[in-house]
């Protein structure tokens, strides 16, 4: 019995010391990014209160701007994901405060001007003229973006994990950025910080701080956004948008519409057609988007890209060898582009952000030898806006999205896989 007993507190004390060596202690800093990722992708919406401070040392202290009030973050039948950030905003630490009432779309910036009686509308293009100071340093809005940390996780030197810290009263994971040389030496303002800084909530692994550092030495800045109270629901449609008291005169510089335009023509035909000149008809216009430029290269040296996709039926299956949803839909399509092989039809398979490529692809290629597969290639994921992991991208022989998704809380593996499926023998039988 006491030997039972010694034995069992062995493999006990064996097994904290294997838990608790530094190996097994460290956690991949992508990986958190990648749940956050999936995080946002999911939630429904949130609100919380926000913070936005500045930090210049003695020389830039009182430049620096300032910020707080209520964020709703949530779906809006019309712009998408967006943010609605209420509360009080100084674009100087020195300057007296100025109500905020502010939408921020991916596409558009939309305020109230109630001291001018005004909704002003203005494109997200970073000319955005007008706009309050201080709300275009609102560093927490990149969440909206399809892939929130691209820019700075596309453009890093290092992604590392940091120490545990508490924001809001929420135990976090620390990850840090540090910028490459080449973007931090780049001309674009929004580029010149050389650190970033991200607090993920270890339980619902939504973002509660960001903090952009810019260090040149003898001067360092440091602007960071918090949240705390955060409350996990669906915002309303009013919390949703901006106010918009009656009489107040909406002023946008967003792009109007193209006008359709008719042909014009300086001949003496009659106006009406005879009997021999019947008008051909008006093609129907598509309501699916056009696929973006992409290029990739395949294990097998060949160069991907829509000029040479066009007439095929090309399937990009967004994968990582980190991805744990990734061990069940990867036999799908493997036996989906089997099952469907055609002349006129490309599966591929992109393997994105793998530490170890090589080892990727060939365990890969092992056990799913049907897709082409291409390992890290540049640029893709964002170019197709992924942000969930597995997702599946469909484009048909014309150069058209008709069918993107990625998986989900009530979206299956196996539903992907089978309406990617229906989607691609719906392309292939309309050729």
């Amino acid at each position: 019995m006491t030997h039972s007993i010694h034995t069992a507190v062995f493999r006990v004390a064996a097994l904290l010391m294997l838990l608790f060596t530094p190996s097994a202690l460290s956690q991949n800093a992508n990986d958190i990014l990648d749940a956050s990722r999936q995080a946002l992708a999911e939630v429904a919406g949130f609100d919380a209160q926000f913070k936005l401070e500045g930090d210049g040392g003695s020389m830039f202290s009182d430049t620096m701007p300032a910020m707080n009030g209520k964020l709703f973050f949530g779906t809006h039948d019309e712009l998408g994901r967006v943010i609605h950030a209420i509360g009080e905003s100084k674009d100087k630490r020195t300057d007296p405060s100025a109500p905020v009432d502010m939408l921020l779309a991916q596409d558009r910036a939309v305020w109230t001007d109630m001291s001018k009686q005004t909704i002003n509308e203005v494109p997200r293009n970073g000319n955005t003229r007008g706009n309050p100071t201080a709300l275009t340093l609102v560093l927490i809005d990149t969440i909206i973006n399809t892939d929130p940390f691209s820019q700075d996780a596309n453009n890093a030197q290092s992604i590392t994990l940091g120490t545990q810290e508490e924001v809001g009263g929420v135990m976090c994971d620390q990850i840090v950025i540090k910028r490459a040389e080449s973007v931090k030496a780049s001309k674009d303002p929004n580029n010149k910080y050389t650190d970033v800084i991200w607090w993920i909530a270890q339980g619902d692994k939504l973002p509660r701080r960001v903090d952009r550092i810019t260090d040149a030495g003898l001067v360092k800045i440091n602007l960071s956004f918090s949240l705390s109270g955060l409350k996990i629901r669906p915002p309303t449609s009013a919390q949703l948008d901006v106010a918009r008291p009656e009489g107040f005169q909406l002023i946008s510089r967003l792009p109007s519409p193209e006008a359709e335009t008719q042909p014009t023509t300086t001949t003496n035909k009659p106006t009406q057609p005879s009997i021999n000149e019947v008008p051909a008809p008006r093609p129907t216009p598509t309501l699916e988007p056009k696929a973006p430029d992409y290029s990739f290269v395949t294990s097998d040296g060949s160069t991907i890209s829509n000029a040479g996709q066009q007439g095929k039926v090309s399937v990009l299956y967004f994968w990582g060898s980190w991805c744990v949803p990734c061990t069940t839909t990867s036999p799908l399509i493997d036996a989906m582009a089997l099952e469907l092989a055609d002349p006129s039809l490309d599966v591929f398979a992109l393997a994105i952000r793998e530490g170890n490529p090589q080892q990727a692809l060939s365990a890969f290629q092992e056990d799913y030898p049907t897709p082409r597969v291409s390992v890290n290639p540049e640029g893709i994921s964002s170019d197709f806006k992924i942000r969930v992991f597995p997702s599946v991208v469909v484009i048909d022989q014309d150069g058209y999205i008709i069918f993107q998704r990625g998986i989900g809380r009530n979206y299956s593996a196996e539903q992907l896989i089978e309406d990617t499926r229906k989607a691609v023998s719906e392309a292939l039988n309309a050729a």
